[in-house]
């Protein structure tokens, strides 16, 4: 037997510790409105949860991504099985921008005159989509081969058989309160966009990475406007001009295509009444402010003990909105999503929230105004500090690993009885190629 931790260590770790602790009492008194939580009010929600599974095989992954939405309502779930060939780069983000797509699109369907709860945070659906800088550099290369008339052309296009889909898909959860068919579009109309991507194939284009690359290492290293000069100076030297590929092409439209729909989604999300809800995080928001190191939950535990004397239940909004956030989905798309461009111009409401004494703190973010009204009607639904509707959806919408393996198996079976020839994508456990 051997100890992973060290004494050393270990008193190098308590050290550290105790020097953020120090400085954080420093600072610690009269700075934080910390609010009584209000009288709970009856309220409707539902609570939304994503979960994926995947298996990577021969050069291919399999995987089934699902949401799950329970609350004042009947229960509803979406789910959605694929494969595709194993892309080093994009294939685990191309999966999960999918399951956030789906959990955006059935909270955007289920209940008309509810709350919608959703776990993790609104700026990170704004700031943080999976594939985001690929599919950028897809809208660069469509614009770069095509034209900017025909990027229009395709986004218009697009987001109308998007619409159509919407209204289709809840029509169909009101019925069957589960989807399986027909819920990610960007896969399915891929096909239709076959003259685009022929259209760019052989087409040249320069590949900037080392420019950008370069570009952020000088930032660091220096002045940036010497840094932005000398980069632009040298712009033909670090970029590479080379011919697209048919599968180059047909990448760059897929992945453009499933960030469309995931703005789509976004976008019908946010005309709901939204609650975002986080327990894992560390944010600055608080102590950046007062000018000290430690990250705010730690922060506002010692600040609250010296207060009061005890972990005490309550709230402290950050923010009603009115902080941009650093980032702007592409000029080319804006106009098809003004509510996520708006929430993204002027921000989003924040607040920590503790609903039982000695509980967890929670990072709030709404698309509403965070006061009592919205707090109560939250409140309604929190039990032991928990939100329990979140809880079960959670459990609702966990993919049993069990489950998922069997049908795995079951489904590479039918294919190997199917074809025989299959078994050179289906036979190994994970890609040789990696």
């Amino acid at each position: 037997m051997y100890r992973l931790i060290s004494k050393a260590q270990a008193d190098r770790i308590g050290e550290l510790l105790q020097n953020e602790l120090e400085e954080a009492e420093k600072v610690l008194r009269g700075k934080i409105d910390w609010r009584e939580l209000p009288e709970r009010k009856p309220s409707r929600v539902y609570a939304v949860d994503g979960s994926q599974g995947k298996q990577r095989l021969s050069g291919t992954i399999i995987y089934t991504v699902s949401s799950f939405a329970f609350g004042n309502g009947p229960s509803a779930r979406m789910i959605y099985t694929n494969a595709m060939l194993y892309n080093q780069g994009i294939s685990d983000q191309i999966i999960r921008l999918q399951m956030e797509t789906l959990e955006n699109k059935i909270g955007a369907l289920v209940g008309d005159d509810h709350m919608i709860l959703m776990d993790g945070t609104l700026t990170g659906s704004l700031t943080r989509p999976p594939v985001y800088p690929e599919s950028v550099r897809g809208i660069t290369t469509i614009t770069e081969t095509l034209g900017g008339d025909k990027l229009e052309e395709l986004v218009d296009d697009f987001v109308k058989k998007l619409e159509e889909q919407h209204e289709k898909l809840s029509r169909l959860l009101a019925e069957r309160r589960e989807l399986r068919e027909g819920i990610i579009l960007a896969d399915e109309a891929l096909d239709e966009y076959a003259e685009y991507y022929r259209a760019m194939e052989g087409k040249p284009v320069t590949n900037y990475d080392g420019v950008l690359r370069r570009l952020r290492e000088a930032v660091k290293g220096g002045n940036p406007q010497i840094a932005l000069m000398e980069i632009v100076e040298k712009l033909e030297e670090y970029g590479e001009e080379k011919e697209l590929s048919l599968e180059d092409a047909r990448n760059s439209i897929h992945v453009v295509l499933g960030y469309i729909e995931y703005l789509h989604s976004l976008e019908m999300l946010l005309r709901k009444d939204l609650i975002y809800i986080a327990k894992s995080f560390y944010n600055r928001k608080i102590t950046e402010r007062l000018g000290i190191k430690a990250v705010d939950v730690p922060f506002l535990d010692a600040y609250l003990r010296s207060t009061y004397g005890e972990e005490k239940a309550g709230y402290y909004v950050i923010t009603q909105g009115g902080k941009p956030i650093s980032h702007r989905i592409p000029k080319a798309l804006r106009k098809h999503f003004p509510l996520v461009d708006r929430y993204i111009s002027r921000g989003v409401s924040m607040a920590y929230i503790r609903t039982m004494r000695g509980g967890v703190i929670y990072l709030l973010q709404s698309n509403r105004r965070i006061d009592d009204e919205l707090l109560a009607k939250l409140l309604w639904h929190e039990s032991n500090g928990y939100i329990r509707p979140l809880q079960r959806a959670h459990e609702g919408v966990k993919i049993e690993q069990k489950l998922f393996k069997t049908e795995l198996e079951a489904l590479l079976n039918h294919l190997r009885r199917r074809n025989p020839e299959l078994r050179v994508f289906l036979k190994y456990g994970r890609s040789p190629l990696e």
